[in-house]
């Protein structure tokens, strides 16, 4: 699916846990729908929504500092980008809302004999198995207007690996940004 294409009634849920059991790229690319004929260049304040500001579809639990730093990084990234933060909705030509999702996986690999180890006297060491976990993991941000009508959606997913969850407002912040970079439609 090509970025900024018009959206279709699919819902969040749906749509994030397709795209992280399709697996990810090595590098994420963010994607987005919209509804056709909406006028985004009307959009000029946003506040974020009051009732289920984060929606969770992962087994695996969620860092519970997700959601206030998703908050402000996207608060940052789209004042930096001209709107204006309205901390009421009733306020807002429009407002945002998250979905994250994620599956956990661990890739294992055994090295042979073949590469460059290192031998403790009197041990023979054929082989050696490293495994890695990571989450092949989603997030979705979506915008909606005054009447709560979705509009725009936007997401991408990645494989987040343990060195990732431990920098994880850079790792939010570097996802929010591909993913944004599609709003508003056109630019």
């Amino acid at each position: 699916m090509s970025a900024n294409t018009p959206a279709s009634g699919v819902s969040i849920l749906l749509v994030l846990v397709g795209f992280v059991l399709l697996g990810c790229t090595a590098a994420p690319v963010g994607q987005s729908q919209f509804v056709e004929g909406t006028d985004f260049g009307s959009y000029r304040s946003f506040a974020f929504v009051q009732d289920n500001l984060l929606v969770v579809s992962s087994p695996t639990p969620v860092n519970p500092a997700l959601q206030s730093i998703l908050v402000e990084e996207v608060q940052a990234y789209l004042t930096k980008r001209g709107f204006t933060y309205a901390p009421q909705p009733a306020d807002a030509d429009f407002t945002i809302g998250f979905g994250v999702g994620g599956l956990p996986s661990a890739r294992t690999t055994t090295f042979g004999d073949n590469y460059n180890q290192v031998r403790i006297v009197g041990q023979g060491v054929d082989a050696e198995t490293v495994t890695q976990e990571s989450t092949q993991a989603g997030l979705l941000i979506d915008f909606y207007d005054p009447a709560g009508n979705k509009k725009w959606t936007g997401w991408a997913t990645d494989e987040i690996t343990m060195s990732d969850q431990m920098r994880l407002r850079t790792t939010v912040r570097d996802i929010i940004a591909i993913i944004l970079k599609n709003f508003p439609p056109g630019s």
